[in-house]
């Protein structure tokens, strides 16, 4: 046991020598989270005052298109920018993406919407999100359905003003993350999603400190002294495991209260913080196993850093760490359920967005210690083929 414990001192006093390396473990996805959190956070605006700013030209000049004019400016979650310059400047200012979009209500507005026409043209800022361009036209659409149905029905009888009165919600909506109906947030996502690309990067520290050993022969010295090579490994999972849980305290921390102090919102826990507990476990375990075996198929430190760090992104990238996977494509969400990240990631949400209990990710976590497992048994095959060589 005292031979364990030298191992594990050994792997920690190492670390302490590389201050700048173990920094970068730490501040690295502090400020991913920062970053993405406030970049993304308009996508997941359900529950913000979000705008979208447009100017307006009306060249029809008649009632019936400034009613419509005012009514497009009160629709949620538009935002009149009023501006009084000629239509070549606003499409000058709009094109240099001073607004979303600029509304042309076209001449002969009435007549062109009684003959179902073309009477308004949308054009859409170079830096809008297609997100938002369809939100647009769809409510621009809506409002010239209604001021149809208005026009047409106006001259029925039996036909009250009220009956197309759209000021009182019709639809009840409320979010299933959880009972107060409040939806998720950018925080939800990126907080777990970063700490799992932080935690798969200590592949590069932990191989290029095994390759290091592994050249000076500091590996030799331990395998002639009767220390077997099960305990070295052993030696270095503990202390890099314990970083990665670290790692998972203070983002968490961040996504509590750095997040919102910022003006973000807060990180919510979920009501069973054992699976919390149980997936940063695993996920750790999958990282650091990931580590070794990453340092038994490369036999530089280069070759280490690259292949780590380029598995690394691409793990990340399919797995949904770098792009929200509800954006993605189908088949790149199936090509995802092959990364581990993804994993991870998806126990996480079970907790934080779908308030689920230890045993809904009880699956992550089983397919997590797969992964750790099979990495471990590779990395055992290299090292008895690397010391027969």
């Amino acid at each position: 046991m005292s031979l364990f414990r030298a191992l594990i001192r050994k792997e920690f006093l190492l670390l302490s020598r590389d201050p700048h390396g173990l920094l970068l473990l730490f501040v690295m996805p502090a400020v991913f989270v920062l970053i993405m959190t406030f970049a993304l956070q308009n996508q997941y605006a359900m529950n913000h005052e979000t705008r979208l700013d447009f100017f307006l030209v009306n060249q029809d000049g008649g009632q019936f298109s400034a009613a419509f004019a005012r009514e497009l400016g009160a629709v949620s979650p538009f935002n009149r920018v009023t501006a009084d310059a000629p239509e070549t400047e606003l499409r000058q200012r709009a094109r240099a993406d001073e607004v979303m979009f600029l509304v042309v209500i076209r001449p002969d507005f009435e007549q062109n919407l009684v003959a179902r026409a073309r009477a308004v043209k949308l054009l859409v800022a170079p830096g809008t999100s297609p997100v938002f361009a369809g939100i647009a036209e769809a409510r621009v659409t809506e409002l010239l359905n209604r001021f149809y149905l208005q026009y047409r029905m106006a001259s029925l009888p039996g036909i009250s003003a009220g009956a197309l009165d759209t000021s009182t919600p019709l639809v009840d909506s409320e979010s299933l993350f959880d009972d107060s109906g409040v939806l998720p947030s950018s925080v939800q996502h990126n907080v777990p999603a970063w700490l799992l690309f932080a935690m798969f990067f200590i592949a590069v520290p932990l191989s290029t400190t095994l390759i290091h050993e592994r050249q000076q022969g500091t590996l030799m010295r331990l395998q002639t002294m009767g220390v077997s090579r099960a305990r070295v490994l052993a030696g270095k999972v503990v202390p890099y495991l314990l970083v990665n849980l670290m790692q998972v305290v203070l983002l968490f921390l961040i996504g509590l209260y750095l997040v919102p102090l910022l003006g973000g919102d807060q990180l919510t826990l979920g009501s069973h913080p054992a699976g919390l507990v149980l997936v940063s476990v695993a996920a750790s375990l999958a990282a650091v196993c990931y580590a070794l075996f990453i340092a038994q198929i490369t036999s530089t430190v280069e070759q280490a850093t690259i292949v780590a760090a380029v598995f690394n992104i691409i793990m990340a990238a399919i797995g949904g760490v770098m792009v929200p996977r509800f954006l993605m494509p189908e088949a790149m969400r199936q090509l995802g359920d092959f990364s581990p990240m993804a994993w991870g990631l998806e126990g996480f949400f079970d907790i934080l967005l779908r308030h689920g209990t230890v045993v809904d990710v009880l699956p992550e976590t089983g397919g997590l210690l797969g992964f750790a497992a099979l990495m471990l048994a590779l990395t055992f095959v290299f090292s008895r083929r690397s010391a027969s060589a």
